[in-house]
């Protein structure tokens, strides 16, 4: 059956922003430094996760006398450095797509692990302060991606039932706990293509966000498992 759509929620890092590849390039500058190898599989799996899921991440695979601390706040100043010298990388179709939502009537807001200052800095950097109906940010749940809490807390701010909503993701983990939310997952890939086994959680699979209007456009949603994944 074809859901109606009341609300999209957006991801942050590597959906709206360009910044996935930053904090890419800011752990491996500082891995080098410290003389570690980050496995790109290891790097996949904590997109999306909240900084002490990261940490643990860490010093279970590097041994706990890293000095995740210190690492951390390295690849942090990276990204921090070059978005002030270069500007918000703001993704394709972005303000197309929220200019197109409000005019529709759609609610939308950001579900994001990062932090407010890093949120907002990147929201006002870009001048889309006026676009978004709420925040969740990640030190507002317990639990982090994959685990569907901080889209649940999205949806109930909304007003929505999560079956009346999309989640915009451009990460495993996003999906993941976009689907067990019961949520219309939509993947817009940055780093990672979904794999065989996640494309079966998905609703669609777009190339970028302009593509999402298309959704729209075609006026119908179905779920994921229903038999049809969209491709854009």
């Amino acid at each position: 059956m074809a859901k109606k759509i009341n609300a999209v929620i957006f991801d942050q890092d590597g959906l709206m922003f360009d910044t996935e590849r930053l904090s890419l390039e800011g752990w491996e500058k500082a891995a080098r430094r410290y003389g570690i190898s980050l496995d790109k599989g290891f790097l996949r799996d904590l997109r999306g996760r909240k900084p002490d899921k990261v940490k643990a991440a860490f010093l279970n695979e590097f041994g706990s006398s890293l000095d995740f601390d210190t690492i951390f706040e390295e690849k942090r100043r990276y990204s921090y450095q070059w978005i002030r010298e270069n500007g918000v990388p703001v993704k394709p179709g972005l303000k197309e797509l929220l200019i197109y939502l409000k005019e529709q009537g759609v609610k939308t807001a950001v579900a994001t692990a990062s932090s407010k200052g890093w949120t907002q800095g990147n929201v006002k950097g870009a001048g889309l302060d006026g676009y978004f109906d709420g925040y969740i940010y990640g030190d507002m749940v317990k639990e982090a991606k994959p685990d569907p809490a901080i889209f649940l807390m999205a949806a109930k701010m909304l007003g929505e039932e999560p079956g009346t909503c999309i989640i915009l993701e451009d990460s495993f983990n996003g999906i993941k706990a976009a689907h067990a939310g019961g949520f219309l997952p939509v993947m817009v890939p940055d780093q990672d293509e979904p794999d065989e086994e996640l494309s079966k959680l998905l609703t669609a699979r777009c190339s970028s966000l302009t593509d999402v209007i298309g959704l729209f456009e075609d006026g119908t949603f179905e779920p994921a498992g229903a038999g049809l994944v969209r491709t854009t």
